[in-house]
């Protein structure tokens, strides 16, 4: 008898990864994804709603897969973003090495120039 009501109590659902791929995803959009990289954060956060999705539906290999697919994504995301970010720090260094260089073309001494930028 104990073995009948043992198989009938519901069983937990598997750990797939759901919390693992919602954190990275706020990671992602903390680290500027929506900015530098929104074609990565939309496929991240289309795959996570897939992997809810089948997650409710007891499809949990399917479900798997998403979360799966939704952290590589998500992954993908924060390492565009730490480029898109370090691009532009390299292009605002060139662009203050290029005034510099017009400056002292020009006859004006590169200490007279403020130097609250630099690092």
């Amino acid at each position: 008898m104990a073995l009948t009501l043992s198989a009938c109590a519901p069983t937990k659902p598997p750990n797939i990864g759901l919390d693992d791929a919602a954190r990275m995803l706020a990671d992602a959009r903390a680290a500027g994804a929506p900015t530098y990289a929104p074609l990565e954060l939309r496929n991240a956060e289309d795959r996570l709603s897939q992997a809810r999705a089948s997650f409710d539906k007891n499809h949990y290999d399917d479900a798997s897969r998403y979360a799966s697919e939704s952290r590589v994504d998500s992954e993908l995301a924060m390492v565009k973003s730490r480029l898109g970010k370090a691009r532009e720090k390299a292009d605002n260094r060139t662009r203050e090495n290029a005034q510099l260089q017009q400056d002292i073309a020009n006859g004006i001494s590169p200490t007279a120039a403020p130097s609250g930028d630099r690092q």
